[in-house]
């Protein structure tokens, strides 16, 4: 991101400097937040910030977790991050040469509201693409809907699972999981990889984000001079995760129904007749969840309202895609 975040309860028990607010555009649209601003930051216990701005937010961080860092402790200084060795490391006079590493030029963009954010080309299904970097992303690949269109991966004929997105703007668009061919990053080949289409915007000129789950797989270093980020495939290739829900079905609480709010092509519940806007009666959101979630090879048992008629569907939960 080009600011650092803080749990905003944090920021106000330490009384941080209050600096007005900033517009943040993510997955799940844009959010206002207030910013705040620490004087004297020590990061890693030896790098020291006379003064570091930070976005509040109310909610999304997890166990110890209190905020992230922005991109700029990679790209305002020569840097690895390395996941082999789980280190990030700084050079203050320059880093000596890097060897085994792919060089993506380009990979440093100046942002003109704060930290510069790192960028990379990959190809999906062979064609060449441009990605943000975002460690913060905890998939491996995600495409907006007009490159997923352009790739003829967005249709209604190709088997997905609904998934909906959410991030630093609040709830996204619901977008879809599917199987491509081939995924192709800094010389490394992933074959049949799940990826995610979002509907949420195209964002900073770019067809997607490459995650957590692709980049744990290689070390990043940073060349702040020449704009450049260096990649270097780690270890044995890693395993993609491909979690997606074996019934097809994205299910909303609307008041006190539950409606099904997608489908999946492929899937199931499709295979079973389940329509969008099926509502769903007999049990409470949380136990339909539960219903839906269960281990492949498991039967799902529904009662569906529809057009003033109920009847009950059964379907065998699998791993579809």
């Amino acid at each position: 991101g080009f600011l650092s975040l803080i749990d905003t309860g944090l920021a106000r028990g330490l009384r941080l400097k209050a600096k007005g607010s900033t517009n943040v555009v993510g997955i799940g649209g844009s959010a206002t937040l207030p910013v705040f601003v620490a004087s004297d930051v020590v990061i890693g216990g030896g790098l020291h910030q006379s003064s570091l701005m930070f976005a509040g937010m109310e909610r999304g961080f997890t166990g110890s977790v209190r905020g992230t860092l922005a991109a700029g402790v990679l790209t305002s200084r020569d840097s690895d991050l390395d996941f082999g060795a789980g280190e990030w490391r700084v050079y203050p006079q320059g880093r000596p040469e890097r060897i085994g590493f792919v060089r993506m030029a380009n990979g440093i963009v100046a942002s003109r509201d704060g930290s510069a954010k790192l960028f990379a080309e990959a190809s999906v299904n062979g064609r060449p693409l441009r990605f943000l970097i975002d460690t913060g992303a905890p998939g491996a690949l995600s495409l907006h809907e007009g490159a997923a269109r352009a790739l003829g991966l967005w249709d209604d004929n190709r088997p997905f699972a609904p998934q909906r997105t959410s991030g630093v703007g609040g709830r996204g668009g619901l977008g879809r999981l599917v199987r491509a061919e081939s995924i192709e990053f800094a010389g490394r080949r992933f074959d049949k990889p799940m990826i995610l289409l979002r509907q949420d915007g195209s964002g900073s000129g770019v067809d997607g984000i490459i995650g957590l789950n692709m980049l744990r797989g290689f070390n990043l270093s940073t060349e702040v001079a020449t704009r450049t980020l260096w990649v270097q495939p780690q270890g044995a290739p890693l395993p993609l995760r491909s979690d997606h829900s074996r019934s097809g079905l994205w299910l909303e609480e609307r008041g006190r129904q539950v409606r099904v709010a997608e489908v999946g092509t492929g899937s199931p519940a499709a295979a079973a007749g389940i329509r969008r806007g099926d509502v769903i009666e007999g049990q409470s959101f949380r136990a339909l969840l539960n219903e839906i979630s269960k281990p492949s090879g498991s039967k799902a048992t529904l009662e569906i309202l529809r057009d003033g008629k109920r009847q009950t569907m059964t379907f065998v939960l699998a791993d579809y895609l």
